[in-house]
């Protein structure tokens, strides 16, 4: 059957016996050959695969139409574009490609700001390539498309890591065996590592306020017995 188009009253499809090839044909058949494969697991002849896939990607499936099947389409074919393009950025990582990495997490945010996640790695691998400042930025970023699109803030582990870059500091021995191995388990920074230390920078900030408040107190009072003339009380060290 050489007819490209199959018509019917209701319907219009193509026909799959047609000698054609079809570019979202290739595209689900490398998402589907390293859907279940990590990232950093991809081998080379995996990854070009998988780099010839996204290139494909042109943009949101016939933008401007509003058809319910188009839409769930549309939402489909972009989800699995950018789960490739995350892991082709963790494919780059652990080969210290920052730069290369770092042009597929872009190319995620050109289809979703909010998507987290890929903020934090970008402050990571800004951080890991040496351009701390642009870190901080991805940061700002990342907090100004949460409050426009979601009206929320950064989550704990995203401040957290924000904190850590800011006082130069993003886990010294973790970060030294990034640039030494190839696996990124060694040097990842866990949520829950993350998220602990949001919360014990915001007790040292809670009890650093709170101990300022104490010692405001103390030099009203003594200032207090020093105009009645009355002996202040010794004061015990504060710690």
């Amino acid at each position: 059957n050489s007819r490209i188009l199959l018509v019917e009253p209701e319907w219009v499809g193509l026909n799959t016996e047609a000698n054609i090839w079809l570019d979202v044909a290739v595209f689900e058949q490398v998402y589907n050959l390293v859907q279940k494969a990590p990232g950093k697991e991809l081998n080379t002849l995996l990854a070009e695969k998988l780099e010839y896939a996204v290139q494909l990607y042109q943009g949101p499936l016939l933008e401007g139409w509003y058809e319910d099947w188009c839409l769930s389409e549309r939402e489909r074919l972009q989800n699995m574009y950018l789960a490739m393009l995350d892991k082709l950025m963790s494919y780059c990582e652990p080969r210290h490609d920052y730069e290369m990495s770092i042009s597929y997490g872009l190319r995620i945010m050109c289809y979703d700001r909010c998507r987290e996640r890929t903020h934090q790695r970008l402050m990571r691998l800004y951080y890991l390539l040496g351009d701390r400042a642009e870190a901080l930025r991805q940061y700002e970023r990342c907090a100004a498309a949460l409050n426009e699109e979601l009206g929320v803030k950064p989550s704990k582990s995203t401040f957290a890591l924000y904190k850590q870059i800011q006082a130069d500091q993003l886990d010294e021995p973790l970060l030294a065996m990034a640039l030494k191995e190839t696996d990124p388990a060694l040097y990842a920074v866990t949520p829950s590592m993350l998220e602990v230390l949001g919360d014990l920078t915001h007790l040292q900030e809670t009890l650093t306020n709170l101990q300022n408040q104490v010692e405001q107190n103390i030099q009203q009072i003594e200032l207090a017995l020093n105009v009645t003339g009355s002996s202040p009380l010794p004061r015990k060290a504060l710690s």
